[in-house]
């Protein structure tokens, strides 16, 4: 195992794309300790740990105890990776600050950056000597909202997309199902309902209202119709809207001898997803970076997969 370091610094190094001066340089030792190394030298001990951080593995990795070669394996590295900010708290999930989730963030979306890339092939980067990690970083030092990354893997397997900008970053995969995407969406009617309920002026405006409140709140019809601006019967039909996509439940309350009607706030992230994409969809950003190669269609005529089970 100990011969083994040199070879899976070497391993690492051809893999990030730098040479031996590079890593010399960012360790604080020679380049011919480096050359040393991987001809069968090992590095001191207390340089190990400076080693596996400029290559982003652990020790065990550089002893060849883990590979990044195995699903399971690279499963459990990336979770390590993302969770690093919330093992690093002490307390509850509910004490955790918002200060952690954003680094977790932060860790996963460089990752979705990597996964994008990679649809791309690896050998274009390493051999035009570009480390991935250095690139997303680089980007997003010099974001804005008017110089916008977007890049795009269009195949048979799917739809993979990744845009980043200083404030609103994403990244969408979409795999296609064996059976294709046909026949697994529900049908167009109950779609024409989910839209036909975002067309409406009042619903719309009602959704991106209750998205300002807090999650389970309760209401009655009389409030509803205050902080939203409309009658009531106007109010009255918007909730029943937002009750019929799931966004507002309604309940009844004994009070005073006499039965009320309330109802409950249920905000949704998906609702912020809807938005998100749909930005892209309203104003699509130009690809600097696309690999469109799919050939087949994305939907199949109504009943092309009766057969299938």
């Amino acid at each position: 195992m100990i011969e083994q370091i040199g070879a899976n610094i070497a391993e690492l190094r051809k893999a990030k794309g730098v040479k031996q001066e590079d890593v010399a340089k960012a360790v604080g030792v020679s380049s011919q300790a480096v050359s040393k190394w991987e001809n069968g030298g090992t590095p001191d001990i207390e340089l190990m740990p400076r080693i596996a951080d400029y290559f982003g593995v652990s020790i065990d990795r550089l002893f060849g105890r883990e590979t990044m070669n195995h699903d399971s394996n690279i499963g459990t590295q990336v979770t390590k990776y993302v969770a690093q900010p919330f093992d690093a708290c002490d307390g509850n999930t509910a004490d955790i600050p918002d200060e952690t989730h954003a680094a977790a963030m932060d860790r996963a979306m460089k990752i979705c950056w990597s996964v994008m890339l990679g649809f791309f092939g690896f050998k274009e980067f390493t051999e035009s000597g570009f480390e991935l990690r250095q690139i997303f970083d680089d980007i997003q030092k010099n974001a804005s909202d008017d110089a916008t990354i977007f890049a795009k893997a269009v195949n048979n397997a799917g739809i993979s997309f990744i845009s980043l900008t200083k404030n609103m970053p994403l990244f969408a995969l979409f795999p296609e199902p064996k059976q294709g995407w046909s026949a697994v969406l529900p049908k167009a009617e109950e779609y024409r309902k989910a839209f036909e309920a975002l067309a409406n002026q009042d619903i719309l405006n009602c959704l991106f209202l209750i998205h300002t409140k807090e999650p389970e709140k309760k209401f009655s019809l009389g409030h509803f119709a205050k902080i939203a601006g409309l009658s009531e019967d106007k109010a009255q039909a918007a909730l029943d809207g937002l009750a019929n996509i799931g966004y507002v439940e309604k309940f009844e309350i004994q009070l005073d001898d006499a039965q009320q009607t309330f109802y409950t706030i249920k905000p949704s992230h998906i609702f912020i997803a809807i938005l998100i994409l749909m930005k892209t969809y309203i104003h699509p950003p130009l690809a600097n970076a696309e690999a469109d190669v799919r050939t087949k269609p994305y939907l199949t005529q109504e009943g092309d997969n009766k057969n299938e089970k």
